[in-house]
């Protein structure tokens, strides 16, 4: 794996993300009067900073989160234009919009990724190194006319068939320029929670079934995402959060990040668009120190009447930040002790 390859591809990954979900927080902020002091993309020392009216912005050496601060919502700040001023149905919209961002943007990441691929004639773009579809012969410019005696023509209908397989083989009706069709015989592989065969599939620009796309992918990883998270909540993947199949931190998600930008430019923009939507659901989760925690106590807020004693508030968000950065740590170790295993090989086997 290219090592500049997955630095550049978690910095752009992550610091779409991130910029995304504060840019949430800051608009939002902004439209209901609140007084933005700044909006800051990473964590550590600063690389860049600059002043915009009241708003200092700045770009940060650690590009793995993010933060828009505030008048009033950790400094005491009791003015007007200040956070704990504000009723708190505005509050409520302004913690809830950097997940809500995070929700939307893969529709958007679908779209642009599959517009340009979604009309027929379904033709090969590219053919990603050492992947199975590579093994067998498939060049760029290979049109695709048939999976498992299925006509396709689009690239969606391709991806569904191929990721319906379970990893069993495939049979696909190909023709290279003038060529007679022949069938070729392919076993896709597991990568990411999805089987494919290491292809970019092109066709026409088509706008309408690129934004149909873009809504099956989003409602297909949503259900996946949900699954996943029920399954461990039963105890169904083995060893639970600590185990082989449990869940990645920031450890296993770079080095996913890094294989799907291995893949190609449209399967790391797909991977993009998952990890926003874990980023969206875990943060709306009424887990202290995240924002549905906050929203968790905006929520009794509204219920009573009454805002919750603030000095409270802050004792739970910093026991749950503690044991938050335990729980990360223990997923980290568990991530670590994986690495002598590719990605999509472990979630192969994790599948059952």
């Amino acid at each position: 794996m290219n090592p500049l390859v997955v630095v550049l591809a978690v910095v752009v990954v992550f610091g779409m993300l991130v910029t995304i979900h504060e840019m949430g927080h800051l608009l939002v902020a902004k439209l209901m009067g609140v007084k933005v002091l700044e909006f800051s993309v990473g964590f550590g020392p600063a690389l860049a900073k600059t002043q915009r009216g009241e708003t200092t912005y700045g770009i940060r050496i650690i590009p793995l989160g993010g933060y828009v601060k505030l008048a009033g919502m950790d400094d005491g700040e009791t003015g007007p234009r200040s956070f704990n001023a504000k009723p708190v149905w505005r509050r409520i919209l302004i913690i809830a919009a950097g997940s809500v961002t995070n929700l939307l943007l893969p529709f958007v990441i679908f779209f642009f990724a599959f517009v340009g691929t979604a009309g027929p004639p379904l033709q090969v773009r590219s053919v990603s190194a050492g992947f199975p579809a590579e093994a067998v012969g498939l060049q760029p410019g290979d049109k695709i006319l048939a999976v498992n005696d299925t006509q396709v023509t689009v690239g969606d209908d391709f991806r569904s068939i191929v990721n319906g397989s379970g990893g069993q083989p495939v049979t696909i009706r190909m023709q290279r320029d003038s060529q007679a069709p022949r069938d070729i015989t392919v076993t896709p592989r597991n990568v990411d929670g999805r089987y494919v065969i290491g292809i970019v599939p092109t066709g026409s620009f088509d706008v309408v079934t690129g934004a149909k796309d873009s809504v099956k992918e989003w409602f297909g990883q949503l259900s996946a995402i949900g699954s996943g998270f029920v399954a461990l909540v039963r105890g169904q993947i083995p060893g639970g959060i600590a185990g082989k199949c449990g869940p990645s931190g920031p450890v296993g998600i770079v080095r996913a990040t890094g294989e799907a930008a291995q893949a190609g430019v449209v399967p790391l923009a797909v991977f993009a668009g998952f990890l926003s939507l874990n980023l969206g659901i875990l943060n709306l989760m009424p887990i202290p120190a995240l924002d549905g925690g906050r929203l968790f106590f905006l929520l009794i807020e509204a219920v009573r009447r009454r805002p919750i004693n603030p000095l409270r508030e802050q004792m739970v968000h910093q026991a749950g930040l503690v044991v938050l950065l335990g729980l990360i740590l223990v997923i980290s170790f568990n991530d670590i002790a994986r690495l002598g295993q590719s990605f999509s090989d472990l979630v192969t086997s994790c599948s059952g």
